[in-house]
């Protein structure tokens, strides 16, 4: 059990900062996503935009956010967490004497 809670939390640590980075990702790469190309001129509606903006930061969030759980998973299971060293056996004790 004490395996499963590791790796759940280092999922959620890595789904943190998987969203965390989609979002930094998502402040360049969504305004550049929307620009016009070149010698185009730019008169938006701004419904359909704000929705469409929406969208992509939440599903560049949502990629980010799954990116890093796996990648947080797979460090967990690389390092070991929650793994318990073995313990060497603990040597028998002589039965007692008889009186």
């Amino acid at each position: 059990m004490k395996v499963v809670r590791a790796v759940v939390w280092w999922a959620l640590c890595g789904a943190l900062f998987g969203t965390w980075a989609g979002a930094l990702v998502a402040r360049t790469w969504v305004p550049w996503f929307n620009t016009p190309s070149a010698g185009v001129i730019a008169q938006c509606a701004c419904e359909p935009l704000t929705l469409s903006t929406i969208s992509h930061t939440i599903s560049t969030e949502l990629i980010g956010m799954i990116c890093g759980a796996v990648l947080f998973v797979s460090l967990s299971l690389v390092m070991g967490a929650g793994r318990t060293k073995a313990e060497p056996p603990k040597a028998a004790t002589p039965p007692a004497a008889p009186a």
